[in-house]
């Protein structure tokens, strides 16, 4: 498919530039007196420039046919009919020019009108009167005389001083002249007289009627008079004939040519067949005249390709919202018509624009396009197969200007700047903002084209203005676009848009400022401290502390704990520093609180449990902006007396805007806190052992909730972190990486510490994953575990092996070397004589936790329980009550549970503290066995009150787990109440791994008081 840069040649003077008025504006008076431009002066060049209308063409048969006597019975009335710029003086000068030169024309054009009817000899009596050109005041001035009539300037252009004398006394008086002077003066002789624009001249004497008073009459009934006299004579003569204009009713000059239908409706009546009406151009050839006036040469295979090519990728992209004639062939046809314009952007210069009276239709429309061919010729934009509407490129000042000040609709400039073109590079339009994603990814910027082609259709005068979105894709999309592009570009430019209006039907610019220029307004009288407050606390609400403890904001290291206790994540604020993405290393102050702890500045020991996040400084604005906006519109959504100044549908507009801008705002900062910096033993070097990672981009409907589960997802993937989800660590690794050097032995509390101080260990997370690899280093003769409370070792031979880990300083691991040298006491099957509590491990009658008393007392051997069951039910903190637990359960022979109730209750600070630790603990239980309940009152200063009543399952919780949680720090007086739930239909072992698993994770979090009810398995057997 070819361009047009390659099917089409435009004329010479619009490459060039030469756009000069007069080039459109064609003047039947400076013609005749020869004086008008080459283009128009010369026959030949001007019938070169000519199209051929069905309109012209019987407007020369009519009248060249009466005068030369070829066809002496047609018309002697000939009345044009169109709007300003519909092609009436273009008709009337090439009219002058056959009769003036008559058969020496020839060749010349013989495209337009046939031989027979070009007259043998130039008529010599012509005259041509326009409406402008005449002066009721003043008169025109022919040196020895002056004519202020149209009738006095008639009589000169046809006689001279001779034929003015004739009627001098009338055009003094200002009397209309009776038809036989006109008889005096032509007597037999062939005459073409002309009138043009007779409805200007008429306004003009309306004005004047005080000083221009005839009797009872006004000029401007003397002229309507006259004009009727000058029928009566050319309708009685075989080769006279009149040409008279009159503009549409809905023109500028409407009321006037309206008077004189009116007046003349009579005289017509009487003689219908003396009068023809010719429209000199119709709509449908508009095209034509267009495209032959502006361009040398088209190439029509070329168009009919083009046409087919537009109408197949019409029809495939039908269902993206098209009208229905888009598909059909009748619109390939329209195309190779309007080639190498596109149908809709005639329509909308012919149909539309032209409805204003200053805009002319083929004149205003020719002006327009001979600057957009010029610029497309100067630029040549690849994939041009048609010119579009939004090729009438408002870059260019001549067309900005043009359909605009040249409009008289100044205040339309103001719409092109601010939405879609503004030279200014420090204040962009809106549509050049929306096309920097669009052009950068080598597509065409759509927004300025979907913006142009609205403003277009925004033009008109006393018709709906406006485009329909399905027309607004017909006008724009081309081969080779996606439509949903097209679609997001129409969406984004109504959501930035200060002056581009949706109806629910239509798109439209209006010069009063949209929905957007109030929040803009709005924004900029905010300013930023506020926004950024905002902006703090939402940071704050989507990074919050659970797994990872939280730390918005820190500006010294002092800020940042420094424990082993929860990894801990360093949010940084934007404004305190932001890096771009090729910065080298991690910025200075992400250095100082990695290294450092303290006020006094010692060094941190626990680096590995310490990440970091980063802001990107070339998103930092736009988050600010986000904010800004969102903080405006929520200003105006509050303020009663504004609201109640916009429409319903302003207003509804208004609140979808809310929610919108607060979704945006959310995205801007998680695209904007990008880069993670974690501990990373191979780090490049100089970077203090931190390595970044660039998280990913989450757009509309994918943002998470906690932000710090996007964190563990991405640490996770680098298998930095350790959850309950992974396999546990080797024990020969865990050896290797965290055991120091040349030591014998590490208490397992220094090794759990290990892996929050070595950047190359992985951050653990589930705490029971390190307790199995102890366990399997035991099993596999990596080290002995010592209980130096017990004063007993484990090592893979122990029949106990491996024994219940704790994290401690007296739970000691030895290498087996150094276990053999301190000659630790291991337990050996030997010391299965002596009967030990299977619970503490101790010899019976040294047991110290009250299971092992009495000879008879172990698991295997349960007392015979007695009748009635005591309920299984303990209180205090969480190793004493899960050991109530195990005691009530030995005594009264349970094995088997199916559920485990843990509780916390209370109205204070610690209470809310033990609740938001409980939350902690799900994770790293089996969230699917676990049902919560909680309840919560909780009272704020001002009589402010939140309840909360929850029951349901872990996936829903955690999204309300942080709600309660900040409620709860910020109640001054608060009641609480949690309970988890964990159910094991198939049974839970009271002396098995799960069971202590619960136990020893519970005891971990250092919770205070807890509530723990268990239902035994023969419970649930029986409800």
């Amino acid at each position: 498919m070819k361009t047009i840069f390659a099917s089409c040649t435009p004329r010479e003077e619009v490459q060039s530039g030469e756009l000069r008025e007069d080039l459109f504006a064609a003047r039947l008076h400076d013609v005749m007196e020869g004086s008008a431009d080459p283009i128009y002066q010369d026959p030949k060049r001007f019938f070169a420039n000519t199209y051929p209308t069905s309109g012209l063409e019987r407007l020369l048969r009519e009248a060249l046919g009466r005068l030369t006597g070829a066809e002496p019975s047609n018309a002697p009335i000939i009345r044009l009919e169109t709007s300003f710029g519909g092609g009436k003086t273009h008709n009337l000068i090439a009219l002058y020019h056959l009769a003036a030169s008559g058969a020496a024309l020839g060749k010349a054009v013989e495209h337009i009108v046939a031989p027979h009817f070009l007259p043998g000899q130039p008529v010599e009596a012509i005259a041509g009167v326009v409406g402008t050109d005449l002066d009721v005041a003043n008169g025109i001035n022919h040196g020895a005389i002056t004519t202020y009539t149209p009738w006095g300037e008639i009589a000169y252009q046809l006689k001279g001083n001779a034929g003015y004398s004739l009627l001098e006394e009338s055009d003094q008086t200002r009397v209309a002249p009776g038809t036989q002077v006109w008889e005096r003066m032509l007597g037999e002789e062939p005459a073409l007289i002309m009138l043009d624009e007779l409805a200007r001249y008429l306004r003009t004497a309306r004005g004047f009627e005080d000083e221009t008073r005839v009797g009872e009459t006004s000029l401007a009934q003397q002229t309507v008079a006259f004009l009727m006299s000058l029928m009566e004579f050319a309708a009685s003569r075989s080769n006279v004939v009149l040409v008279y204009t009159l503009t549409e009713a809905s023109d500028a000059f409407g009321e006037e040519t309206e008077t004189i239908n009116r007046e003349l409706e009579e005289a017509r009546s009487a003689s219908a067949r003396q009068e023809q009406g010719i429209i000199p151009a119709k709509d449908t050839e508009i095209a034509s005249i267009v495209t032959h006036r502006l361009f040398h040469t088209t190439d029509r295979d070329a168009a009919e390709e083009v046409a087919s090519q537009y109408v197949d990728c019409y029809r495939q992209i039908a269902d993206a919202g098209l009208p229905v004639k888009a598909t059909r062939a009748e619109y390939g046809e329209e195309i190779q018509r309007s080639y190498p314009f596109h149908p809709e952007l005639l329509t909308t210069l012919t149909r539309k624009t032209a409805t204003i009276p200053n805009f002319q239709r083929t004149r205003g429309a020719l002006r327009l396009l001979a600057s957009a061919v010029r610029k497309l010729w100067q630029e040549q934009p690849e994939e041009t197969y048609l010119i579009h509407p939004h090729h009438m490129d408002l870059r260019v000042e001549r067309i900005a200007h043009d359909l605009t000040s040249r409009l008289e609709r100044p205040r339309y400039r103001a719409v092109i700047e601010a939405d879609i073109y503004n030279a200014s590079e420090a204040s962009r339009a809106h549509a050049a903002e929306i096309d920097e994603a669009f052009t950068s990814s080598g597509r065409p910027p759509y927004a300025t084209r979907v913006a142009t082609t609205i403003f277009l259709n925004s033009l008109t005068h006393e018709i709906a203005s406006g485009i329909e979105e399905d027309a607004l894709r017909l006008s724009v999309v081309q081969p080779g676009d996606d439509p949903a592009l097209i679609k997001r570009a129409i969406d984004e430019l109504e959501n930035v848009g200060w002056f581009l209006e949706y109806d629910g039907r239509r798109y439209r610019f209006k010069t009063e400022p949209a929905l957007n220029k109030i929040i803009e307004d709005e924004v900029m009288s905010l300013g930023r401290v506020r926004a950024k407050k905002l902006l703090n606390d939402v940071i704050e609400e989507i990074w919050p502390s659970g797994i990872l403890q939280v730390v918005h904001f820190p500006q010294e290291a002092a800020e940042v704990p420094d424990d082993s206790s929860r990894p801990h994540l360093a949010v940084i604020h934007y404004d305190a520093t932001a890096i771009s993405a090729d910065a080298e290393g991690p910025p200075e102050v992400v250095r100082r609180i990695f290294n450092h702890a303290g006020a006094a500045g010692s060094f941190r020991r626990f680096k590995n449990h310490l990440l970091f996040l980063v802001a990107d400084k070339d998103r930092r604005e736009r988050m600010v902006d986000l904010a800004q906006k969102y903080l405006a519109i929520q200003i105006i959504k509050e303020d009663r007396d504004r609201m109640g100044e916009l429409a319903e549908e302003q207003q509804d507009r208004l609140q979808t805007m809310y929610e919108q801008s607060g979704l945006n705002m959310r995205v801007a900062i998680t695209k904007c806190y990008r880069f993670l910096y974690y501990p990373d033993a191979g780090a490049p070097e100089g970077y203090d052992n931190l390595k970044r990672e660039t998280l990913p981009g989450q757009e509309q409907g994918e943002v998470v909730d906690d932000q710090c589960q996007v964190v563990l997802a991405i640490l996770k993937r680098l298998s930095k972190v350790l959850d309950s989800e992974e396999d546990p660590l080797n024990a020969q690794f865990v050896r290797a990486k965290a055991w120091p050097q040349n030591r014998g032995s590490l208490s397992t509390e220094d090794l759990r510490k290990a892996f929050a101080q070595k950047e190359g260990l992985q951050i653990i997370l589930d705490i029971n994953q390190l307790k199995a690899t102890i366990a399997n280093g035991i099993q596999t003769g990596t080290w002995v575990y010592y209980d130096e409370d017990k004063e007993l070792a484990y090592d893979a031979e122990s029949p106990s092996s491996p024994p219940p880990v704790k994290f401690s300083a007296t739970t000691v691991l030895y290498t087996p070397e150094e276990a053999e040298n301190q000659d630790l006491p291991l337990e050996r099957e030997e010391a299965e004589a002596v009967e030990q509590c299977l619970d503490c491990g101790r010899p019976l009658e040294e047991c110290i936790c009250g299971v092992g008393e009495g000879e008879d007392s172990t698991y295997d051997s349960p007392p015979v329980p007695t009748p009635g069951w005591e309920p299984l039910e303990a209180e205090g903190v969480p190793n004493q009550a899960f050991q109530a637990i195990v005691d009530l359960c030995h005594d009264q022979g349970i094995e088997q549970l199916t559920k485990l109730s843990i509780a916390v209750e209370g109205g204070s600070g610690d209470a809310v503290e033990d609740t938001r630790k409980l939350g902690l603990v799900i994770p790293q239980l089996d969230p699917d066995r676990v049902s919560i309940e909680q309840e919560m009152v909780a009272e704020f200063e001002g009589d402010e009150t939140l309840e909360v009543s929850f029951r349901g399952s872990w996936n829903r919780y955690q999204r309300l787990k942080q709600l309660t949680d900040a409620f709860g720090r910020e109640a001054s007086d608060v009641n609480v109440q949690m309970v988890l739930t964990l159910s094991y239909p198939d049974g839970l072992g009271v002396g098995g791994d799960a069971f202590r698993t619960v136990r020893e994770t519970m005891t971990d979090m250092e919770l205070g008081a807890i509530q723990v009810e268990a239902v035994r398995m023969e419970d649930e057997a029986d409800a």
